[in-house]
Formats: C-alpha cells, structure tokens, sequence
C-alpha cells in the first residue's frame, strides 16, 4: 500500500534524500564516478520523450475516458479552452526558464580541460551538439507536455502523470538519479569558485571541503522544505542569475578590461571603442531591467 505518515511526507523524503544521497555526492573529490548517472540522463530523457508522445495520443490514458484521468487530482488533469494566456508579459516567465541554460557555464572550464582532444575547436563542436540538442529536446517535451495537459501543465510536468503510471514512474526514476548526481558537477562548480573566492592560494583541506559541503548542502535543502513550485524555482533562477551570466556580467568585464588597458596605455581610445563602451553599458542595462521583470513575473 506504500509508505504512510511522516515517512511519506513531502519534507521528511527531501531531507532523507539530501542526507542520504546529494550530501555523499557532492562530497566526491574525483567526478569521474557519476558518469553512469550521466548515461541515465540520456536514456532517462530518451525515456520520457517516448512516454509522454504515447500519453499524449488522442484518446489515450489521459483523456476523460481513459486509464488515469480518474487517479488524477482535479488540478493536474488535462484543461483546455478554460482561460487563455492572461497577459504576452507571462512569456518572460518562459524566457527566464530558457536562460538557466546558462546557469552551466561555470562548469566550462572543467569540461575543457577534461577533453580528450583539448582545442578550442572541439569545444566548440561538444558546445554546438550539446546545447542544439538540449533546445529541440526541451522544445519537443515542453510542446507535447502542453498537448497533454493545456492549462494544467505544470512546471515539472512528470507532475502531471498519475501515480499509478508505470511508465511516468520510471521516468521519475531516470531522471531522478540523473538530477541526483548533477548535485556532483554544480556542487563541485560551486566549491571551486568559493575556494577561488575565499581560500586563493591556500590548501584545500579535508575538513573545509567538508564544511563548505554541509553548508550547501544545508542552505540547499531548506530552501527545498520551503519551496514546493519547481517551475517558480526555474524561472526566479533563470530571470535573476540567467540575466546577469548572459546580459550583464560579460559586459562589465569588457568594460573593466579595457578601461584597464586604456589607462595602462596599451588601448587607444576612438570613437568606434566609445560607441562599443556605451553599448555595453546598455546592455547592463537591458539585462537589469530583463532580471526584474523575470523575476516579478515568477
């Protein structure tokens, strides 16, 4: 019948997770232990893209008729024809979605170095093929997640999908171990531009690889405890950090470069570099206005 009680609430599983499974990972010093969960990412994403076309089907188990639609709550079943978009400024939630794809560029240094075959080149091509991929396969599920469900889709659609689906169920599970081990590469993301930050120079000893992993670890999860929306999450992230990392951030540090080569001498300053200047610092701008309203529509 499943677990009932504390032991099937909401919190007590995402403090039993964080503990039992993102803590040990993002402990790991060497990553090259998660790149079995990295083939479960592939095949978990092939996966649902396979389930959720089948669960889409006219007349499938989804429908008023069909084999789920009753274990369904009212709010996660199929709405269409309801309400429409109730304003074009909702579109900048979708935009501040689409921008974490972003939010991985910290890890670029590490996936660079680690080619077999180091070259600007080959990055370019792994960047090409991995990011073209990612975009027309979030396009494909976010279109046939709505196809499914309209107006009731949520921000994580496997949320969508009953619980007595066995197909959606080992969806949850691939993608699950998956997002688990990604903990690892951010995580280890993180810490590295912490140590940069705080520790520069300076041993990176077992005791404060600890310490800083408990402490993200910690501030991870009350954060989970207390926001139950991932399509919030999603969007808030992706209008705030997503603007900075794509509006605002390079910029600057153009800015500052080459004000520090013009006053060192090695830059003459022409109005060609003072026109680019200035339509940098717009693009601070476009990118500060773009974060707020992102993050006023999540």
């Amino acid at each position: 019948a499943g677990l009932t009680g504390v032991l099937a609430s909401r919190r007590f599983n995402v403090a039993a997770i964080a503990a039992l499974g993102i803590y040990p990972i993002c402990t790991l010093r060497d990553l090259a232990a998660l790149a079995p969960v990295s083939m479960s990412g592939v095949v978990g994403i092939f996966v649902t893209c396979v389930v959720m076309t089948l669960r889409a089907m006219p007349g499938g188990a989804y429908s008023p008729a069909g084999k789920y639609f009753g274990s369904v709550p009212v709010e996660l079943r199929p709405s269409f024809g309801v309400t429409g978009m109730k304003s074009p400024s909702n579109l900048l939630v979708l935009s501040s979605m689409t921008a974490t794809a972003y939010l991985v560029h910290m890890s670029s240094p590490d996936f660079y170095q680690n080619l077999k075959s180091t070259s600007v080149r080959e990055f370019t091509k792994l960047s090409t093929i991995g990011f073209g991929a990612t975009a027309l396969i979030s396009a494909f599920m976010m279109g046939i997640g709505f196809l499914a469900f309209g107006g009731a889709t949520q921000g994580n659609v496997l949320n969508n999908y009953s619980a007595l689906d066995g197909g959606a169920t080992l969806c949850r599970l691939l993608l699950g171990v998956s997002l688990l081990g990604s903990y690892g590469l951010l995580g280890n993301a993180c810490k590295k531009a912490y140590y940069q930050l705080r520790h520069r120079g300076k041993e990176v000893t077992d005791r404060l690889h600890y310490n800083t992993s408990r402490a993200m670890v910690a501030g991870l999860t009350c954060l989970a405890l207390l926001i139950k929306d991932a399509g919030f999450v999603v969007s808030l992230t992706g209008a705030v950090l997503g603007s900075a990392l794509i509006y605002i951030i390079p910029p600057f540090l153009w800015l500052r470069s080459t004000k520090r080569r013009m006053d060192g001498g090695f830059l003459v300053p022409s109005k060609s570099l003072r026109l680019e200047r200035l339509a940098n610092r717009g693009l601070i701008g476009v990118g500060v206005i773009l974060g707020l309203l992102g993050a006023y529509m999540s």
